[in-house]
């Protein structure tokens, strides 16, 4: 018989990896804007809005992977993991690069095989791949399953949503001139195919009538929130919110589109 469970959202369990891994990027990121700035050829000035969005992106980690959300993603409720993944995914990096100042020479990037590699890396056609690839396969019921019985494999697919999360928004917010953004009409058209694929997932789990993520099904049940009541409301953050996410990508897109025809001649 599954049981009912009360889970207090004031008492916060600390990951030491979690935090170890935040204060180590923090770290290097005041070294890269500090003491190593001048080692850095090309890197514009750094504003206070670098700093911030930075700095809000670990913050979005961190509770994303602490706390009330990490029990109730890893433990009870499928819709506080589809909370999580977004965060990570679609939140986290964008302002990541959003905090990285322009850079108009990365010394790794100076030989023609390696920027070659890492043009064909950051092209929208891939970063819609592996974005899209990441996410639905990670949400595949079996792999999804398996990576909530196994720690390591979890930890994983975390840093996958991450790392293919920056490669997706990069060619909207690069800051690296050798590697620069898309045109402004290929961004639109690119955020708006990148909505596309999470909209279906997020439907379909949604309105299936059937539970398709095992691991919670001897989950004992929080705030009376049935199984398949629980999965329909993750696949509806799911929609919803990723949906929410790329419309003010595009507004913001359009804004600076027309911000910068005003200013060309």
């Amino acid at each position: 018989m599954v049981t009912s469970v009360e889970v207090s959202l004031t008492d916060w369990s600390l990951h030491t990896s979690v935090v170890l891994g935040l204060l180590f990027l923090g770290g290097c990121y005041l070294l890269l804007i500090g003491p190593m700035k001048d080692r850095v050829p090309g890197m514009s000035g750094v504003s206070f809005s670098h700093v911030a969005s930075f700095f809000i992106g670990l913050t979005i980690v961190f509770v994303a992977l602490n706390g009330p959300l990490h029990d109730l993603s890893d433990h009870y409720l499928f819709s506080a993991h589809m909370v999580q993944h977004l965060l990570l995914q679609l939140l986290m990096p964008p302002l990541f690069l959003l905090g990285i100042p322009q850079i108009t020479d990365i010394p790794m990037l100076r030989g023609p095989r390696s920027l070659l590699f890492w043009k064909k890396v950051t092209n929208p056609l891939i970063g819609f791949i592996l974005f899209n690839g990441v996410l639905l396969g990670w949400h595949l019921p079996l792999l999804y399953d398996f990576a909530l019985k196994n720690h390591d494999v979890h930890i994983i697919q975390h840093l996958t949503f991450m790392i293919v999360g920056v490669f997706a928004w990069w060619p909207v917010l690069s800051p690296s001139v050798q590697l620069p953004r898309s045109s402004f009409p290929a961004q639109i058209i690119y955020i708006f195919a990148q909505s596309i694929p999470m909209g279906f997932l997020g439907a379909a789990i949604t309105f299936s009538e059937d539970i398709l993520y095992t691991h919670y099904v001897e989950a004992p049940r929080v705030w009376s929130l049935s199984l398949l009541a629980d999965q329909q409301m993750g696949g509806l953050i799911m929609k919803s919110s990723g949906g929410l996410v790329f419309l003010v990508g595009l507004g913001l897109v359009f804004m600076a589109w027309f911000r910068h025809d005003e200013t060309t001649p």
